[in-house]
C-alpha cells in the first residue's frame, strides 16, 4: 500500500459540476401583421413587380456608371461625383412632382369654383 500523498488522475477533461457553455441563438422574429407579411395580390402585386423591377434598372445603371468610372479614371476613383450627380437628379425630379402637384391642384381648384357657379 501507497503512503502519503497520492492524488489519482482523472480520467478524460470532464469537469464535474459545470456545464457546458452553450450560446444560445436568437430566433427570428416571425412578423404577424404589415405588408411584409403578406404576399400582395391582384393590383398592389402588379404594383410591387413594377417597383422592384424600376429598382433593379435603376441599380443596374448605377452599376454601369460606377464601373465605367472606375475603369476611366484609372487610379483616381472617388464616389463623391456620383453621389452629387444622384442628389441633383433627386432634386430635380422633386421639383418637376412639385410643379405637377401645384399645377393639378390649381386646375382642381378653378373646375371646383365652376361647378359653385353653375350651381
Amino acid at each position: 500500500m501507497a503512503q502519503g500523498s497520492f492524488k489519482s488522475k482523472k480520467s478524460g477533461n470532464s469537469k464535474s459540476g459545470k456545464r457546458p457553455n452553450k450560446k444560445k441563438q436568437q430566433k427570428q422574429k416571425q412578423l404577424g401583421k404589415g405588408r411584409k407579411s403578406f404576399a400582395a395580390k391582384g393590383r398592389k402585386a402588379t404594383q410591387a413587380k413594377d417597383a422592384i423591377e424600376t429598382t433593379k434598372a435603376i441599380n443596374s445603371k448605377n452599376e454601369t456608371i460606377v464601373a465605367a468610372r472606375a475603369v476611366g479614371s484609372g487610379s483616381r476613383f472617388y464616389l463623391n461625383d456620383i453621389k452629387d450627380a444622384g442628389k441633383k437628379e433627386i432634386g430635380r425630379q422633386r421639383t418637376n412632382l412639385k410643379k405637377k402637384e401645384t399645377k393639378s391642384m390649381r386646375m382642381s381648384e378653378r373646375l371646383q369654383l365652376k361647378l359653385d357657379q353653375l350651381k
